[in-house]
């Protein structure tokens, strides 16, 4: 299998955390997107979004993380990322589609406005900015009483943390303040100390 990915990617992260977990060797291609590699025919034949990752195994080309983390998941069988009971598998698509559909996006508009126009010598736009801020409590709060009770999102270790914690740990660098959410922070750190994540 070999995994298209940048370094600096969170769902690039995504893919290569949960190979780790699972004990699985992925072969690394690297793109570089400064040099156009994400625009280039042949990467575009495989992900026509221009984005990464995307995972190639034998002749399935696979874009969209959160669908490359069911893929190497379920592949290897039931386990603690991909347990066999279907009730989990539905509590961990559930939590897959919650951070795609509600967290993503605004962390996707926060990184684009903080850290890639200024690097650009852009100027962000701050009602952009202030829309995420204000939307992202809504969804966090779901993510902290989530956490009330239990270690992980879905109990154990799993798919759904591997996804919602590569966005979350973020918040840092877009400059997004955690401190009103401590079950959310204590569960962060407990994901970011496995050794898969370092």
């Amino acid at each position: 299998m070999k995994l298209y990915h940048s370094p600096l990617s969170p769902n690039g992260k995504r893919a290569r955390i949960c190979a780790a977990e699972l004990g699985l060797a992925l072969e690394d291609a690297p793109i570089d997107f400064a040099r156009g590699d994400a625009r280039s025919p042949d990467y575009l034949a495989l992900n026509p979004m221009g984005k990464v990752p995307t995972l190639t195994d034998g002749p399935l080309v696979l874009w969209e993380s959160a669908a490359i983390l069911y893929y190497l998941a379920a592949k290897n069988g039931p386990s603690a990322l991909w347990p066999a009971d279907v009730h989990a598998q539905a509590d961990t698509m559930r939590w897959l589609f919650f951070c795609s559909c509600h967290i993503d996006p605004h962390f996707a508009t926060l990184v684009v406005e903080r850290l890639i126009k200024p690097r650009r010598q852009l100027t962000g736009d701050d009602k952009l900015v202030a829309h995420a801020l204000e939307t992202l409590p809504r969804f966090l709060s779901v993510v902290e009483a989530q956490l009330g009770a239990r270690e992980f999102i879905a109990g154990q270790f799993g798919l759904a943390d591997i996804a919602l914690a590569c966005t979350l740990e973020l918040s840092p660098a877009v400059q997004h303040d955690l401190s009103p959410y401590p079950n959310l922070r204590g569960w962060l750190a407990r994901c970011q100390s496995r050794p898969a994540w370092r």
